[in-house]
């Protein structure tokens, strides 16, 4: 599996009427989502922790958890209401028996950014992806999504085995923080950076990309890459119907907010990361695109990026519709 929400009466304050039928009088709603910490994350649900954007019938409880195998621990064992997960992970959770269902987008490569890279140092002699045959890059995890959308891409664009074991280059898993030291010190020869790091690392051009991921991805699959979904579980969302939708376009409004308040929110959350709020924007507007709704191609983009995992073996069988898996009241952008 892969790794990775109030209205005041009337109308969200930050004026998005959310138009969901209200519950009885008092009875608010409550709906856990199991975050990771991390300043994307963080900003787009930021108007929610701050009550910016508020819904009298349903509460949105963040809560987040320490680390990517904790979030995989929590979808499997449904700790939280919603919880986010990458697009192959999906099918995954259903083959094991898990009865999710895609509510919203929450990450969406941005066609020119570089959230989905292989990296080198800047004076390496390896200048193409080709030049790594034979050579180490380390990887979180080779399941991690960013990792096996790139895999897809080296498999489909470039002709080369991108299997982890017995392919066509090393792969070696380590924790991130670890990445630079080990290319600086020629332990590994390229890495895979991911989500803000992809871009903060690499701002500088000590490191310079061998293949452009999200944008081969875009050529591949017809549209930008959703990366990661938002996910709920089927016996509550038949239980609570009202409630998710009315959570659904909560956590849509509040990413909304994030985008039109962009000064507010990432001069609010750059801190906690020991960022500048012109570093966390950056990467907002050019690496991901985080809706928190579904966009207009994603269906289309979920369905190829499943017949390529069934291709190489990571899941059973794609499904035979993206509505198979995306709740009937999934938020659209």
């Amino acid at each position: 599996m892969y790794a990775q929400f109030r209205r005041r009466v009337g109308a969200v304050v930050v004026g998005v009427a959310l138009g969901v039928a209200a519950l009885p009088a008092g009875a608010q709603e409550v709906i856990t989502y199991g975050s990771l910490p991390d300043p994307g994350y963080d900003a787009v649900v930021w108007a929610i922790e701050n009550g910016k954007v508020t819904d009298p019938s349903v509460t949105i409880k963040v809560e987040r958890v320490s680390s990517i195998p904790a979030l995989m621990q929590a979808a499997m064992t449904a700790q939280f209401n919603m919880i986010p997960n990458g697009v192959l992970a999906i099918p995954q959770m259903r083959e094991s028996g898990i009865p999710v269902k895609i509510v919203s987008t929450l990450l969406r490569y941005h066609p020119d950014g570089h959230s989905a890279d292989f990296w080198v140092m800047k004076d390496s002699p390896y200048k193409t992806i080709q030049d790594l045959k034979g050579k180490t890059i380390a990887v979180v995890s080779g399941e991690a999504q960013n990792v096996i959308s790139v895999r897809w891409v080296i498999s489909e664009r470039f002709k080369m085995n991108a299997d982890i074991v017995g392919g066509d280059f090393k792969f070696v898993e380590m924790p991130a923080a670890q990445f630079e030291a080990a290319l600086q010190s020629g332990k590994v020869d390229a890495a895979a950076f991911s989500n803000v790091p992809s871009y903060t690392l690499t701002k500088g051009g000590a490191y310079r990309s061998v293949v452009h991921g999200s944008k081969e991805l875009q050529t591949m699959f017809g549209g930008p890459m959703p990366s990661l979904f938002m996910l709920a579980y089927e016996p509550e969302l038949a239980k609570r119907p009202q409630a998710y939708v009315a959570a659904g376009k909560l956590l849509k409004a509040s990413a909304e907010y994030a985008v039109k308040n962009q000064d507010e929110v990432f001069a609010a959350v750059a801190p906690k990361y020991k960022m500048e709020k012109a570093d966390v924007q950056a990467w907002f507007n050019t690496f991901a695109q985080m809706p928190l709704a579904l966009g207009a191609t994603d269906k289309q983009v979920m369905m190829k990026a499943w017949e390529t995992g069934a291709k190489y073996g990571m899941i059973k069988k794609a499904p035979a519709s993206a509505d198979e898996i995306v709740w009937s009241g999934a938020v659209m952008q």
